[in-house]
């Protein structure tokens, strides 16, 4: 059994996966925007879908366990986590959320003198 973390990058208009060994050695890594389409037509189910079937089928078959972190934000977040988990249900050992979230809210604007 080999052990490998999935980190998952959320920003506001692209999904990066990155697999590395337990070492932190990356082994591949992989984006929504390198199957050339553009804007937000990348943040669909179907697109969504596709991605994780034609990039991850290569884990599907091996013995392998993974831990997957997710970092940022992004509004298919949770759709790319609950295909993820179907897709990959039987390796994944752990399912961890490393975003950062404020401590005490918003920075206030500053008020406008005149």
């Amino acid at each position: 059994m080999k052990l490998y973390f999935l980190l998952i990058l959320f920003t506001q208009n692209n999904i990066f996966l990155t697999l590395t060994n337990f070492k932190g050695k990356v082994l591949t890594w992989k984006s929504l925007g390198s199957l050339k389409v553009k804007g937000l037509k990348k943040l669909t189910n179907s697109f969504i879908k596709h991605f994780i079937h034609l990039n991850l089928n290569e884990l599907k078959f091996k013995n392998l366990k993974i831990h997957v972190k997710l970092k940022g934000y992004n509004k298919t977040k949770k759709l790319f986590s609950r295909f993820l988990l179907l897709f990959l249900k039987e390796q994944i050992l752990s399912f961890t959320d490393n975003s950062n979230e404020p401590m005490n809210g918003c920075k206030l604007r500053k008020k406008r003198r005149l």
